[in-house]
């Protein structure tokens, strides 16, 4: 006879101790149940680094290490940031589109997800976001706070950058180099996190290839004849690569530099050497990079972590530029501490092949930079592979929520958050065939008044420095060689308007990052130019112009009076990119001048300038008073004024 009661007891005491252990277990630790099926996650991302120039993605550099990162992982083609670096951050942090966020009032940063989650997180090296990491949930950071630092003394301008949580900044140990110091710390947090048994979060955010160039001199030397050949020959070096090893195709048109860029024929030969070894200074700061990465991976599979570890590699924004000032650029020596080494925008040419422009606009060459994944365990089988389908940086932030199995609220505390904006790329992952755009297809842009964007569908705007939107078809002409704004102004204007809405009802930007777009197109530098010359409101020919008639007069149009006291002996200069010692025109305007009083001044008495040439200014301090403030320096450095005569026949400038 069968005791059903005291089974039934036996019973109901076995449910109750395992709901006990299941409820304990949730109490305990309710992170760490599926802990074993979540990666660790290492994202490295690179300050500055352009399109083309790490080896697997077409350039000259070598970087052994992120090619092997390819080769056992994936690269994506149509991987997309944000115009400049802190606004890319932002996105990554928060998963939305830069002033969205509201400087995080609108967020909730996803270190603090991944560290409820049961990551253990850190950030070593470039902060450049609001408060300090550990208030967005990192537990541990050391690195800086601000945009960038001297790689050999850690100090930001004059003072100490360098600390180890909410310490105060310290002096950095003699020998002490950012990259490697950075990539040290990184590997602590790891070996902790492994030692707590905690998958992990770490994010390496290296200074470098931001300026100032600093790199170890053997690294530097080893470039200095790889450069002598030029950026337009190197450029188009590149663009056959790209296009042998699939990463780009016969859609993507190369297009001629504006009159920023100087031809490296016009050159003198004692620039063209001075330009090799600038360049070499930025490629010697980048292999040093990629040597710590090596560094990483070794370690990573020394400790047996390889094969459950997705490694992210990414930059933050096009590559840039910052010509440095051409009287003084050969005492910036890249071993030496406290020297500003930079590279001129010949190099930023060639560091965002096959695209146009740079660093702060939402043109390609911008926001368009290197994307590599690797995670043994999950895509070995997809090793070496291409992805050409549409990404954006706020999309891995949903990423990493899927893989910690985190979840994104709707509310933190009393604030409703905005929804993410980008899309997890796990599918993509799981489904190389996924459509073009079953990722992301919308994606918006606004940077200060330099750069603004919208793509959506296969049709993209961009403005530089305010001016009237361009169109292009980028399915088709993938690298906006061709604006299309005045053949289809039923797209621009559906387009445009679109961008005004978003900024309006979806971001927290400031109204003059989204005040109307001017009738004219003042050219790429119009931003450097302000700086010296506050109220400055066009010139021309324009900056960067190009086509310029070969008789043209100077104008510069300011938005207060001009004056010109204690201006004598203080000159504006005019020369040939070829001939950098003598100038071909000058004037020293001086009080009583016809200007004075006025907001524009033109000088109509330049000589016949040379066909198919590129023209530079330069201009003492003070050369002009405008609303009661001195000018500063037009260097052909920093602050430069460029543009470049067309065939010689009678032409406008534009």
């Amino acid at each position: 006879m069968v005791d059903w009661q005291g089974g039934r007891q036996q019973l109901m005491m076995r449910s109750i101790f395992l709901a006990s252990v299941c409820l304990l277990t949730l109490l305990v630790s309710p992170s760490l149940i599926r802990a074993a099926e979540r990666p660790n996650v290492l994202l490295i991302v690179a300050d500055d680094v352009g399109y083309s120039d790490l080896g697997c993605y077409g350039g000259e550099i070598d970087t052994p290490n992120l090619d092997r990162l390819a080769a056992e992982g994936i690269r994506f083609s149509e991987f997309h940031v944000n115009p400049m670096c802190t606004v890319t951050r932002t996105s990554l942090m928060t998963g939305h589109t830069h002033c969205q966020s509201d400087e995080y009032r609108r967020s909730i940063p996803v270190a603090r997800l991944l560290k409820d989650a049961g990551y253990s997180t850190s950030l070593s090296g470039k902060w450049h976001q609001p408060k300090n990491p550990l208030d967005a949930g990192f537990e541990s950071f050391y690195g800086f706070l601000g945009g960038a630092i001297d790689s050999w003394t850690g100090k930001e301008g004059n003072r100490h950058a360098i600390q180890t949580d909410r310490e105060q900044p310290r002096p950095v140990e003699q020998g002490w180099y950012s990259s490697d110091a950075f990539t040290n710390r990184t590997i602590q947090d790891i070996n902790r996190a492994k030692k707590a048994n905690q998958p992990f979060f770490a994010f390496l955010a290296f200074n470098a290839p931001h300026t100032p160039l600093h790199a170890p001199r053997a690294n530097v030397e080893k470039y200095y004849q790889r450069y002598q050949d030029g950026w337009q020959t190197l450029r188009q070096n590149r663009y056959q690569r790209l296009k042998t090893m699939g990463m780009i195709d016969d859609r993507y048109v190369m297009t001629e530099p504006d009159g920023e860029v100087r031809r490296w024929e016009e050159l003198p030969a004692k620039i063209q050497k001075q330009e090799a070894r600038r360049m070499a200074a930025y490629a010697g700061m980048l292999d040093r990079l990629d040597w710590n990465v090596g560094r990483l991976l070794q370690h990573l599979t020394d400790e047996g972590l390889r094969e459950n570890t997705m490694v992210i590699f990414m930059a933050d924004n096009g590559g840039a530029y910052n010509n440095g000032d051409i009287r003084t650029y050969d005492q910036q020596i890249p071993w030496q501490a406290g020297t500003n080494a930079f590279v001129s925008n010949g190099w930023g040419y060639l560091k965002n092949t096959p695209f146009r422009w740079y660093k702060s606009c939402a043109q390609e060459g911008g926001v368009s930079v290197p994307l590599i994944i690797r995670w043994p365990q999950t895509l070995a089988s997809q090793s070496g592979q291409i992805r050409h389908q549409r990404l954006h940086v706020t999309d891995l932030y949903p990423t990493l929520l899927e893989l910690s199995h985190a979840n994104y609220p709707a509310v933190d505390g009393d604030r409703d958050l905005e929804p993410l904006y980008g899309q997890s790329i796990l599918p993509l992952l799981r489904d190389p065939e996924i459509d073009e755009l079953g990722i992301h297809d919308e994606m918006f842009w606004a940077f200060n008044q330099t750069g603004k964007g919208l793509t959506r569908g296969h049709w993209k705007i961009s403005s530089i420095s305010d001016g009237p939107w361009r169109l292009y078809d980028i399915h088709k002409d993938p690298a906006e060689s061709r604006d299309l704004a005045h053949e289809r102004p039923d797209v621009l204007r559906e387009m445009s308007a679109s961008w005004f809405q978003f900024a309006k009802e979806r971001t927290a930007m400031p109204t003059s990052w989204r005040s109307p777009l001017k009738p004219y197109q003042e050219g790429w530098g119009f931003h450097r130019a302000r700086m010296v010359m506050p109220g400055y409101v066009r010139a021309v020919p324009a900056m960067a112009a190009t086509n310029v008639s070969v008789q043209t007069d100077l104008t510069f149009h300011f938005e207060e009076p001009i004056r010109f006291a204690n201006s004598k002996g203080k000159t504006l200069r005019l020369y040939e990119a070829s001939e950098v010692e003598h100038p071909i025109w000058e004037a020293d305007p001086e009080p009583g001048d016809p200007a004075e009083g006025s907001r524009s001044i033109c000088f109509s008495d330049l000589p016949e300038l040379k066909s198919n040439t590129t023209y530079f200014a330069l201009a003492d301090p003070g050369w002009i008073t405008i609303g009661g403030h001195p000018a500063g320096p037009l260097n052909d450095g920093a602050y430069w004024y460029r543009f470049r005569t067309g065939t010689g026949e009678d032409v406008s400038a534009k």
